[in-house]
């Protein structure tokens, strides 16, 4: 029950994250960039929510892995999550289309009336609900076809994945860690910075310019809707790529930052 609800939330966290590229597209579609990632912070919640409430579950799994020598229960486990994190990018890429459009009439719904609770009242009430069912848009696979006319550099959809699959193994990996090394578990659950650093690293060089230089552009005019489309399509299918190669990284991860803590605390 425990791991079912864990899988559950972690869909959540990952489907909001993903989510986000829907405010970049709305924020084109409307010249109105800055407001509509704010109005996305109040989807963004659920998202801190779910993390919030799986932490500790996790934490206790972790930790019972380790009392009773049950590692390798723990890596399944750590798995199946794992596999809701590529479950929630995959629901999040289909509903990117809906979600922009419903962001987008968020925007115009605050210029109105200048009052966020306002907005979201109407937007739960009944006049809400069917206005947001006319937002709502089915994904065209003919867009993925078309990619091919929108190249991004290699550099750009493998830096994407590399910083998907670090940032999404890392905290598993050192909390597997911990449990292989229980005399040093706090110190193994620490290292786990010291992977997500370098996918940092490697967004501020490589991703977020050429994101948001294609982005700008499409503000200025200088691109269409169609480009910034193409480029929130490529990163998708990196989150999508970077959540399966995070499998495969998930134990030569954890048995490194095992064999570190082992050697920082002796």
């Amino acid at each position: 029950m425990q791991l079912l609800i864990v899988f559950l939330l972690t869909i959540v966290v990952h489907a909001v994250d993903t989510s986000a590229f829907a405010a970049r597209l709305a924020g084109v579609r409307t010249g109105r960039l800055a407001l509509a990632g704010s109005l996305f912070n109040v989807l963004a919640l659920t998202s801190r929510g779910a993390n919030t409430a799986a932490g500790p579950l996790i934490a206790m799994m972790t930790d019972s892995a380790a009392i009773y020598h049950e590692t390798a229960s723990l890596l399944l486990s750590f798995r199946v999550m794992l596999l809701a994190a590529t479950a929630g990018t995959l629901v999040a890429g289909l509903l990117i289309p809906s979600l922009s459009r419903v962001l987008a009439s968020g925007v115009a719904s605050y210029e109105r009336r200048r009052s966020l609770p306002r907005v979201i009242v109407r937007g739960a009430s009944v006049r809400g609900y069917w206005h947001v069912r006319k937002d709502l848009k089915r994904p065209r696979l003919s867009s993925i076809r078309e990619l091919r006319r929108s190249p991004f550099p290699k550099r750009f959809l493998a830096a994407s994945i590399a910083i998907t699959a670090i940032f999404t193994v890392s905290n598993f990996a050192a909390l597997y860690a911990s449990a292989l090394v229980p005399e040093g578990a706090r110190t193994a659950a620490s290292l786990a910075p010291l992977l997500t650093g370098s996918a940092v690293v490697l967004n501020i060089l490589v991703v977020t310019p050429l994101a948001a230089l294609v982005t700008d552009e499409a503000l200025r005019g200088e691109r269409s809707l169609q480009d910034v489309s193409y480029i929130t399509i490529w990163q998708v299918g990196a989150r999508f790529v970077g959540t399966l190669l995070a499998q495969l990284l998930l134990w030569p991860m954890g048995w490194m930052l095992a064999e570190m803590t082992r050697w920082l605390v002796t």
